[in-house]
């Protein structure tokens, strides 16, 4: 028999408030589980505020709970609809009153003076607070309500811009490493970089010391669940590390309700990144915000329909399961539920085709947790946020799928792959350089863009790149460079640059016929030139304004900016960009750099694409294996896009073409489930493709080799 966390796939959480208690119709909320089909409820436990009656007499209460067990409640209520129940927590401060009793459990600054947020100490997650008092409000909640899991959105304590000086901190960071905690947070203090990976380990133990507590009290399968956010860059603000967590966890609960100043892609994206870390059996539901987010939150407010329904089509695609999240148990914004509700309908009688099943890809791109540490560091969103936002966008607009592959898993994930991409991989250790250079002379191809293989697995700078070999070129200086994208300062021209497409760029880029200059923008890294052959050069900045000084004498340079190698014999191509063009597009989306990355990518693959999009429209899509089935997701992405708001009018996109070859897949029907019409399929030899004329939304297109019927709509 399935366990819960292996079969049940829609999520519902109404985030209680303190006035609740008093508030809440829990019948409107059982009748509302009914309606959008809902199989597992989170609902609020403990931590900063509980909603039952504890033993505990600092643990703090809802101003409005009286002598009501208002957990207790929503849990009998879930028990008697059939629900799975997930008790949530949040852990990380608590009121005075416990500080007061306390104060050694809590979080200082080198003063000796408390963290505070909102009026709340925030605890120290080496303290007796997380290793002695959070377990027996676990052991607690199991005795009283034996949920099936727990959730905590805020397990990890302080951010890492925040160097706790307790002294259960300062014992432990010694015993891990003889040295007395960091002063500040300087990547130059050797003392700084110990605090770094134990203050990973500080999270990783606390994750198994709470698992072994639930387990061991609450059964096997009571597990304990905390929360990750999809975006690995964000995430190492938290020091939560995905891969070591994906090892340690058989469900990913997932806490990032909305875009992150991104399109709609970045959610199907997330689906893929974290299945291709936990497995691609296991299921992901994300909490998917049904109040408004953005510049300006509002949540109490209903999020727009269209900015939610694209989120959760989106989510969908790259195989996240739905978890509606409502705060407050009275709702005097009701367009949350008829917002909420169809997509919940949609999931439901789509489910066939939403599990089980792997994507079609012939690209890997490559990150890590070290990468972001040791070159992002404090500047982690320009450097690599920004430089994974261009390449999801630069790829999504050509038409051509890709995975997210760990550094860690390259072994495993990327041999089957035709191309890999390096965007801003600075940080690449002996087993990765090893791997990859296997990877090319077996016939593989690369594409590495900006910082190159500059520093070691500790983040200590090479030499020259460790990548020489396979680029055919070297950093001058190794050091990671400042980075940074253009401020629009028309005073200030210091990325004011170009670069010049030279004779053997023109048969790589293609679409640049009628140009010999291309902005560039960003920071370029000056290379010392070894075997690899010139693409393009670079033209360093010159004036903005006034337009008159807008010139240059120096029209061409002898500074490579991309360069062609072929590293072995019968080997693949190695393609260098040595400047930020990938983070430079996810900030500006100029085309000309989407373009770019594009040429470079076609290139490399030499016509060997298993499968393409292609539109005159910007559409989000995944595409998958499914037994003796194609999968095949279309969103339309052209509403925001990169700008500001939100999606408000739906605006119909055209023509969506999908080309396949060489899957040895022969195509017998293809269903387009939007239009609940057949779409046209086109059969060639080697290859075939499926055409639909138009999306409003979101198209599943379901391509049968073996005829199953007709399937509903939905």
């Amino acid at each position: 028999m399935a366990k819960w966390y292996e079969s049940l796939v829609r999520y519902g959480q109404t985030n209680l408030t303190e006035i609740d208690p008093i508030d809440c119709d829990i019948e409107f909320w059982k009748d509302f589980w009914k309606r959008t089909s809902t199989q597992a409820i989170i609902v609020n436990a403990s931590g900063i505020v509980a909603y039952y009656p504890s033993r505990f007499p600092l643990q703090y209460r809802a101003a409005k709970l009286g002598s009501k067990d208002f957990f207790g409640e929503f849990v009998k209520a879930g028990r008697e609809s059939g629900l799975a129940i997930l008790a949530r927590m949040d852990i990380n401060r608590a009121s005075r009153q416990f500080y007061d009793s306390i104060p050694e459990w809590f979080a200082v600054k080198k003063d000796g003076s408390p963290y505070e947020a909102q009026g709340r100490y925030q605890s120290c997650l080496n303290s007796g607070y997380y290793k002695d008092y959070i377990p027996e409000v676990l052991k607690e909640i199991i005795e009283l309500y034996h949920p099936d899991g727990f959730t905590d959105n805020s397990w990890t304590g302080i951010a890492r811009d925040s160097i706790c000086y307790c002294e259960s901190c300062g014992k432990s960071f010694f015993e891990h490493s003889g040295l007395a905690l960091p002063e500040a947070c300087d990547y130059n203090d050797p003392a700084y970089r110990h605090w770094i990976s134990w203050s990973y380990k500080c999270r990783t133990d606390n994750w198994d010391l709470f698992n072994r507590i639930t387990r061991e009290f609450g059964g096997e399968d009571c597990l304990w669940l905390g929360m990750v956010n999809a975006n690995f860059v964000s995430s190492h603000a938290s020091f939560c590390d995905l891969r070591k967590i994906a090892k340690r966890s058989k469900i990913f609960m997932v806490d990032h309700q909305g875009r992150d100043g991104n399109g709609y892609e970045q959610n199907s994206l997330n689906g893929v990144l974290l299945h291709q870390l936990i497995g691609w059996d296991k299921i992901i539901p994300e909490s998917m915000s049904g109040y408004v987010r953005g510049l300006n939150t509002f949540r109490r407010a209903a999020n727009p329909q269209l900015e939610l329904w694209l989120w959760m089509l989106s989510g969908f695609a790259g195989g996240i399961s739905p978890w509606w999240h409502i705060v407050g148990g009275l709702q005097e914004d009701r367009r949350v539920f008829a917002n909420i509700e169809p997509m919940m309908q949609w999931h439901r009688d789509h489910e066939e085709y939403l599990f089980n099943r792997t994507p079609i890809s012939d690209i890997g791109v490559l990150w890590s947790q070290a990468n972001v540490e040791f070159y992002g560091g404090l500047n982690s969103k320009d450097r690599l946020e920004l430089s994974w936002r261009g390449i999801n966008m630069a790829l999504t607009r050509a038409g051509l799928p890709f995975v997210p592959i760990n550094c860690g898993d390259a072994y495993e994930q990327a041999s089957g792959k035709k191309l890999l991409i390096l965007p801003e991989l600075a940080v690449i250790d002996e087993a990765l350089l090893e791997f990859l250079e296997q990877f090319v002379e077996s016939g593989g191809s690369l594409l590495v863009i900006g910082a190159a293989g500059i520093l070691d697995a500790d983040g200590n700078p090479y030499e020259k790149s460790c990548l020489e070999r396979l680029l055919g070129a070297a950093p001058k200086n190794p050091h990671a460079a400042e980075g940074g994208c253009a401020d629009g300062n028309w005073e200030n021209p210091s990325h004011h640059s170009y670069i010049r497409i030279e004779g053997a760029g023109r048969q790589i880029l293609k679409g640049f016929e009628s140009t010999d200059i291309i902005g560039a923008g960003g920071e370029y890294s000056e290379i010392v030139l070894g075997e690899a052959e010139v693409l393009a050069t670079y033209i360093p900045p010159f004036p903005i304004y006034p337009p008159e000084f807008a010139w240059t004498d120096t029209k061409r340079t002898h500074m490579p900016v991309i360069m062609r190698n072929r590293p072995f014999e019968s080997g693949g191509a190695v393609i260098y960009a040595a400047f930020d063009l990938d983070a430079v597009y996810g900030k500006n989306a100029l085309p000309d750099h989407g373009g770019l990355i594009a040429d470079m990518v076609e290139f490399l693959l030499d016509g060997h694409c298993s499968v393409k999009a292609e539109s005159e429209f910007y559409i989000d899509f995944k595409i998958y294996r499914q037994q003796d089935r194609i999968i095949i997701h279309l969103i339309n992405s052209k509403h925001t896009g990169f700008d500001h708001g939100y999606a408000e009018k739906n605006i119909p996109a055209g023509r969506v073409s999908v080309h396949f070859k060489g899957l040895g897949f022969t195509p017998k029907t293809a269903f387009a489930t939007e239009d609940g019409i057949c779409a046209k399929l086109d059969i060639s030899e080697g290859g075939f493709s499926v055409c639909v004329e138009k999306i409003c939304i979101h198209q599943l297109i379901v391509i049968e080799s073996i005829t199953h019927g007709l399937i509903s709509q939905g």
